[in-house]
């Protein structure tokens, strides 16, 4: 698929293609348990679920993709392919084998034609040493595994026993006074934002690390993944921008579009989030320990439903949200559908995951170190 969405005329072989890939998904996820019966380790059952459904979302996208997938830098392409490109839309097999590999691993596109105007973050110095990219992608990977590491912890102290253990347990306290458990449920939410933060920055270094070292990629085809989320003004800025765009594409392609032509284009923002919902919904799910379909789909749709506030005020008030009190606005917003979310996952057991082997944690040894040598 990934060859032939740089081809042109290729569009019904992929379709044909289209319902075996999704059903050998399908199979893989149903089939495949990663945890072998370890409820510590359910977590990566999620993981493996989360990719068996990005490329069957993505396996969407190119089948109904309008125009071939083409570099915009040939510098990219294959050696052999370089000063060989011909016409608009027809590559040789050779270039499109070697683009594939770039098409299954680069979600953003990076380096592509298709992410349709998104600009990607600056890094805050540019890096053109392959050597020097890899030893500070690796500083910042052990960094953001101990981050990682020491937010986990820092929820689970709140609750031990339930935070610790597969069986889970609610972020809420009914023997604190109301004021005292909105805090403590404000805090939890904070710190799950930051450890999700963390995971998925830790895991975008080292797939930079690994693949600027094994596949000689270029630092510039790996942008910086966020853009300073905690800055966000409003919500179109914080889900449009400033968060990961990982899943832009195939969410505006699978949810965008089809809601854009049903309902126009408010509807259209809301197909976005509702199928950002379902495939988070399903990932939390495919943990192994149920959850409410309804609160982590309504969380998505909630924020789809605040971007489209937003442009309501824009047009009565002919001023975009922004400043002191869109970034009040922004967070509040998020705080009021996301912790209900969090007591969610909570109850599902995911603070209870593993991450690393039981007998280590990064941040637990770290503080042991420097304990034992002050």
């Amino acid at each position: 698929m990934g060859v032939l969405v740089q081809l042109r005329g290729t569009r019904v072989y992929r379709v044909a293609l289209l319902p075996i890939l999704l059903w050998l998904a399908w199979q893989a996820s149903a089939s495949i348990n990663l945890a072998g019966g370890d409820r510590k380790q359910a977590q990566l059952n999620a993981v493996f679920v989360s990719q068996m459904l990005s490329v069957a979302m993505r396996a969407c996208a190119w089948a109904t993709a309008q125009e071939p997938y083409q570099r915009t830098d040939e510098r990219l392409s294959s050696p052999s392919s370089q000063g060989h490109q011909e016409k608009a839309g027809s590559s040789n097999i050779s270039t499109a084998l070697w683009n594939a590999w770039d098409l299954l691993l680069n979600l953003r596109g990076v380096g592509w034609n298709w992410p349709y105007g998104f600009t990607f973050p600056q890094p805050s110095f540019e890096i053109r040493s392959r050597l020097a990219f890899v030893l500070l992608s690796t500083i910042r990977f052990v960094i953001y595994a101990l981050a990682y590491d020491a937010t986990l912890q820092g929820i689970r102290m709140f609750s031990p026993e339930e935070f610790s253990s597969s069986t889970g347990g609610s972020i809420y306290d009914p023997s604190l006074p109301p004021i005292l458990q909105l805090l403590r449920c404000l805090l939890i939410s904070a710190l799950t934002v930051w450890m999700a933060y963390f995971a998925m920055e830790w895991s975008y270094q080292f797939q930079a690390t690994l693949f600027v070292t094994l596949l000689q990629q270029r630092p510039s085809q790996w942008p910086p993944l966020f853009d300073s989320p905690w800055l966000s003004t409003s919500l179109g800025d914080l889900w449009g921008r400033r968060w990961h765009q990982m899943f832009r594409h195939v969410f505006i392609t699978l949810g965008g579009r089809p809601f854009d032509y049903l309902l126009g284009r408010l509807g259209g923002i809301i197909g976005v989030f509702l199928v950002s919902g379902i495939y988070h919904d399903i990932e939390l799910r495919s943990v192994g320990r149920g959850g409410n379909s309804l609160v982590v789909i309504g969380f998505f749709v909630m924020n789809g439903i605040g971007i489209v506030l937003e442009r309501v005020w824009k047009r009565v008030y002919d001023r975009r949200v922004g400043g002191i009190g869109g970034w009040i606005w922004t967070f509040s917003w998020l705080a009021l559908w996301g912790i209900p979310m969090v007591d969610n996952w909570a109850k599902a057991g995911r603070f209870g995951s593993e991450a690393f082997p039981q007998e280590f944690k990064p941040s637990v040894a770290l503080v042991s170190f420097v304990w034992r040598h002050i």
